[in-house]
């Protein structure tokens, strides 16, 4: 399941969460309004039962709902996929494609 992150201090609290040690987090920068956002939604949320349901934590964050989450994260284009292992940026994926995507999570899990 994917969980929606509102705020800095939701964020904070996923990124220490014990049950996230070691884990990759993922966060999905989308907004609403993002064709591309829309069409690869239904593809993480699926991932996030079946392919990377025990070893990577998927977060979203609307960019419009959560400005200073965003902002925290530099984020100029969506969707924007931020990696983040042990509280540090690993690395980040720009762009909707589904096949890199997950290229880049496996190659980071």
């Amino acid at each position: 399941m994917v969980k929606t992150i509102a705020t800095l201090e939701e964020l904070k609290s996923e990124l220490k969460d014990e049950k996230n040690k070691g884990k990759l987090i993922v966060i999905d920068f989308f907004a609403t309004w993002c064709g591309p956002c829309v069409r690869i939604a239904p593809t993480i949320e699926q991932w996030s039962k079946d392919d990377f349901a025990d070893t990577v934590v998927f977060l979203k964050c609307d960019v419009d709902d959560a400005e200073p989450v965003s902002q925290e994260y530099s984020i100029e284009a969506m969707p924007t996929f931020v990696f983040i292992k042990d509280e540090e940026e690993i690395h980040r994926c720009v762009g909707a494609n589904v096949d890199k995507l997950k290229a880049d999570i496996e190659s980071k899990k």
